[in-house]
């Protein structure tokens, strides 16, 4: 018998500093929450985040990687494992802040079989950087064995640039940061 819990799970994360007004990357955020949820049927699938993310305009040094990892752990171990892919690809400082709540996140869902995290971060007012890991996870045949599939988009924008920052005030300008929703999490920096 599979000892996975059938669930999949997504979370949209902002990291910034305390502002009066709404950050760029919370505008976008609560954006792309809102594309995702016109389609209840696919908003959790990977290649639908993935289509939302590539709708962000002038985007910079965009890359994609996917790789498979194999871990043997126990069942329980499992929602930190995923939690710490995702938070190291932020990397930093940020890395450890990111790790602890969104393993809490993934603990309320038991053992995910797949995990969707959007991480939009503006410590600095001049860019956001965008990481999107969608993973999916598979018993990989031994108890405590497990195939790890990951793929990361991540991108730039840079709103030093006069034109991107009018594109994205034009696009984005209009929605506010997301409400204290179960599936996203502001970190202040």
């Amino acid at each position: 018998m599979n000892p996975f819990a059938k669930t999949i799970a997504g979370l949209f994360s902002v990291i910034g500093p305390q502002s009066n007004t709404p950050l760029e990357a919370e505008r976008i955020c609560s954006a792309l929450i809102q594309k995702l949820s016109d389609d209840p049927s696919r908003n959790l699938d990977p290649h639908t985040w993935q289509n939302a993310m590539q709708m962000v305009p002038s985007q910079v040094e965009s890359a994609t990687t996917s790789q498979t990892l194999n871990r043997r752990m126990p069942v329980g171990d499992l929602p930190g494992a995923l939690a710490s892919i995702c938070a190291n690809v932020v990397g930093g400082s940020h890395a450890s802040a990111l790790a602890k709540p969104i393993g809490s996140y993934l603990n309320k869902y038991g053992e995910p079989t797949a995990f969707n995290c959007l991480i939009l971060e503006q410590t600095h007012t001049d860019q956001i950087h965008l990481y999107l890991t969608c993973l999916n996870v598979t018993d990989a045949g031994s108890s405590g064995s497990f195939s790890i599939a990951s793929t990361l988009l991540s991108a730039t924008l840079n709103l030093s640039n006069k034109q991107t920052q009018t594109t994205i005030t034009k696009i984005f300008g209009s929605f506010g940061p997301p409400s204290d929703e179960p599936f996203y999490l502001r970190i202040v920096n």
